[in-house]
């Protein structure tokens, strides 16, 4: 998919949903009726992350994550993915210390929004999950006999 698809898409999720999204560098935003931050470098605390694309001078939503540090998880993020790198017109965060409530946010955001990358990812998981799994075959017979 390329980026002018994923725009299309991000765009028509919110469409369709009807959800009021901030606008990019607004802060505090709201996200699932969380206040996000933003501003010129996330924190090196715990906490969730939204990255957004700019759509009509909204920020929508593309990826949502969490860790023990924002601002690594974020560099991270955006290292790994060139694509959403060249998206990402601005980050959001809130900050939160308990793991276990950072992982509710993240699939409450996740859920609400359906931010193109996190569905992406669950969707080669779930592919990963149902392939059958092969390291246990015997793919020589002369292996099968040597077993037993």
């Amino acid at each position: 998919m390329n980026v002018s698809e994923v725009s299309f898409v991000a765009a028509a999720a919110a469409a369709v949903s009807g959800k009021a999204l901030p606008a990019i560098g607004q802060t505090p935003a709201r996200y699932a009726g969380c206040a996000f931050e933003t501003g010129a470098d996330a924190p090196d605390r715990p906490g969730v992350f939204v990255l957004t694309t700019e759509l009509s001078g909204r920020a929508h939503p593309i990826y949502v994550g969490e860790s023990g540090s924002i601002i690594v998880a974020v560099s991270a993020v955006l290292a790994a993915n060139p694509v959403l790198k060249r998206l990402t017109a601005g980050v959001f965060w809130k900050v939160s210390p308990f793991t276990l409530d950072r992982k509710h946010l993240v699939e409450e955001l996740v859920k609400e929004y359906q931010p193109h990358f996190n569905m992406a990812v669950e969707a080669e998981k779930r592919a990963s999950e149902h392939s059958p799994k092969h390291d246990d075959w015997v793919r020589d017979p002369l292996e099968l006999i040597a077993r037993f």
